[in-house]
């Protein structure tokens, strides 16, 4: 039988970006910069990093010492706007630099690989993004080499191939995905992470357990459909066993260790197990993808940006979590039952139904010892603001298609509902 007439794409890809981990590995940097035969640095930070941190000085002195030039560039945003991400290709158009270096959370990798992607095949800013918000440009070919060194325990960007960014005029973000982004080297060290205040450990640390969590119940991967082109093909697959593996393992260390991380940020094995997961749930996501909390985190964001104000992503993604789990359950229940024993829910004394329910208050319990806002009501919405809400989700059609259910106006408007309030 010809395989290419099946109308489903029954194939797995799997991309892994190399890791390095440990506590100090950081002090390689400088070995690792020239195993990728690299002697002009261009390093992308923000200024936290740089006024609350020794960090970015501790890099470049490695750096100097085998003389390798680095030149800093420390203008990241936090939840970078397209306009900060435009200052920051315009600035590395000045300078010579044969590799790059985003260190920070997931706002400056994700913009060190912005910059890389359009000083190294410049366009305008929309060609890369996908329809309705972008022309769907293919990204010709390799980048520079970027190493990503993230200083939170959350966003997994330093294992993606996935750039977003934020469109205040659009009231939204969107996100650009290619294997090309993939960095060519994550350095994992949880010593950098100890100076994360616990608003920053709680909001990146539920970051890293929805990317888990929905790259667990994506849709399947065997169930999504065959791409014209072998080049056309996606890089969220869908749900398989090697993300699913890698997912469950996540879910079950941010389990064990965030509170522990949260409570003191000194301890540094709950540091070290929580910046590993957040990784390893980035290979999972990375792979598999994410959905619908995701999804709507763009506009639920977004609209709070039109009120000039902010809000951190990984609370704008999990605030419509446990929402999201309640609504799904009937549709994945072995999975959102998996969720919940993870998570140390009791589910042995319940039927598979009751015990897929369990998910959505494990992640209430979660959010709650976290001092999570109670809902999206506290945020500021009304259940007038839903519809319109519901109506700006729809536009990512870049990570909707990976739900485990068709999505339609009026699940996430039913979603939305049920995350106005949860205790």
């Amino acid at each position: 039988m010809n395989i290419r007439n099946f109308p489903v794409d029954p194939i797995i890809r799997f991309r892994a970006v190399p890791l390095k981990f440990g506590v100090g590995v950081l002090e390689e940097i400088g070995y690792d910069i020239e195993n990728v035969n690299a002697r002009k640095v261009l390093l992308v930070t923000d200024k936290n990093v740089i006024q609350n941190t020794d960090i970015i000085e501790s890099v470049k002195s490695n750096l100097e010492e085998r003389d390798i030039k680095v030149t800093v560039w420390d203008e990241v945003q936090p939840e970078p706007s397209a306009t900060s991400v435009l200052k920051g290709i315009e600035f590395a158009k000045t300078v010579e630099y044969d590799s790059i270096m985003g260190i920070g959370g997931g706002s400056s990798i994700d913009t060190a690989k912005a910059i890389n992607l359009y000083t190294s095949f410049p366009a305008d800013l929309y060609d890369y993004f996908i329809p309705p918000m972008g022309r769907g440009v293919r990204i010709p070919g390799p980048l520079k080499p970027l190493i990503a060194v993230p200083t939170t325990s959350g966003t997994g960007s330093e294992t993606t191939g996935v750039s977003v960014m934020t469109f205040p005029e659009k009231k939204t973000k969107y996100g650009l995905s290619s294997p090309n982004l993939i960095p060519t080297l994550a350095i994992l060290d949880p010593l950098v992470t100890v100076t994360m205040p616990p608003a920053v450990t709680a909001n990146t640390g539920m970051d890293a357990l929805m990317h888990a969590v929905e790259a667990l119940i994506s849709r399947p991967y065997e169930t999504k459909p065959r791409p014209d082109r072998i080049e056309d093909r996606s890089v969220y697959q869908g749900s398989n066993p090697i993300t699913d593996a890698l997912a469950e393992k996540a879910i079950s260390m941010i389990g064990k260790y965030l509170l522990r991380a949260y409570s003191n940020g000194h301890d540094l094995d709950a540091r070290s197990n929580m910046q590993l997961a957040a990784s390893i749930a980035g290979l999972a996501f990375g792979n598999a993808g994410v959905h619908i909390p995701h999804a709507l985190s763009y506009p639920i964001a977004g609209e709070i940006m039109g009120r000039q104000s902010t809000i951190p992503h990984g609370l704008a993604v999990s605030i419509t979590g446990p929402a999201t789990l309640k609504i799904l359950a009937p549709y994945i229940r072995e999975k959102c039952a998996t969720i919940a024993y993870l998570l140390g829910e009791d589910v042995e004394a319940y039927s598979l139904s009751e015990a897929a329910l369990r998910a959505s208050e494990a992640l209430i319990k979660m959010m709650r010892a976290l001092n999570f806002p109670n809902g999206i009501s506290e945020l500021g919405f009304k259940k007038s603001d839903i519809p319109e809400l519901a109506e700006n989700t729809l536009i990512q059609r870049r990570i909707l298609p990976l739900s485990p259910v068709t999505v339609t106006k009026r699940l996430l408007e039913e979603i939305l509902e049920e995350s106005l309030q949860y205790w």
